[in-house]
């Protein structure tokens, strides 16, 4: 090959290097997406979305006339939603007189094994009134039973844990498959999916979607400023749980 040939190739080379560069800057300007979901830059392109507001079919904590609402999608199985649990509690024990705060059931089917039938666990102890005894308890030991089988669970596990918060067992385990149980997780599961809901935990304030906060003092500025915005002099106090 003679020295004009070998700079022909060698052009044509350099070319396509800085076409394939430029395309590849594009791609990462544009946040990598081409369509679809949007997967790990989701955080990058966050959207507020809404979802209904506290109804009586929730279960709640905190003053059911407070301006300031503080919804929560979460699976009993999801490691963040167990990380978040004893913030969430410390930030409704202190804002209780102030905020309204429901749970709503979002079960990852897909990746968690047991979160399904975690929330069945939780909604059936519901129907003896004793719900937020089971969320806490199932949060708490979540390493032990996550690991165990969806067949047996309930024996190894659920069982006792309704054992120790006092509920007839019997009609627990009768009522964990019951129709009411199903349709209570379903019309949750339902209002998540409008909301476009992607990842558990996931909050709303007044019903608006907010990014998830990072500590317990970012979930104070957070509800302090929609305090604020209500009118309402924040002030910490101690929670009052209302059930459903």
């Amino acid at each position: 090959m003679n020295d004009s040939n070998k700079m022909t190739v060698w052009f044509i080379i350099g070319f396509l290097v800085l076409v394939i560069a430029g395309v590849t800057i594009a791609y990462l300007a544009s946040g990598g997406n081409t369509g679809g979901s949007g997967g790990s830059n989701a955080s990058s392109t966050f959207s507020a979305t809404t979802v209904p507001a506290i109804s009586s079919s929730d279960w709640t904590q905190g003053n059911p006339n407070a301006k300031v609402t503080l919804t929560e999608y979460g699976d009993y199985e999801c490691p963040a939603c167990g990380a978040y649990a004893p913030i969430v509690s410390q930030v409704v024990s202190q804002y209780g007189s102030q905020i309204y705060y429901a749970f709503r059931e979002f079960p990852l089917y897909s990746i968690h094994p047991n979160a399904g039938i975690s929330a069945q666990a939780a909604e059936a102890a519901g129907l003896q009134g004793k719900y937020w005894q089971m969320h806490d308890i199932l949060y708490k030991n979540q390493a032990a039973w996550s690991g165990d089988s969806p067949a047996s669970v309930v024996h190894d596990y659920f069982d006792g844990y309704a054992q120790q918060i006092g509920l007839n067992v019997p009609k627990f385990d009768q009522d964990i498959n019951s129709s009411a149980v199903i349709n209570k997780i379903q019309n949750d599961v339902a209002t998540g999916n409008a909301a476009q809901i992607d990842h558990t935990p996931t909050f709303f304030v007044n019903n608006v979607q907010i990014p998830n906060p990072t500590s317990a003092a970012d979930f104070q500025t957070v509800l302090q400023q929609a305090l604020k915005q209500a009118g309402v002099e924040a002030s910490t106090s101690t929670a009052s749980g209302t059930g459903q």
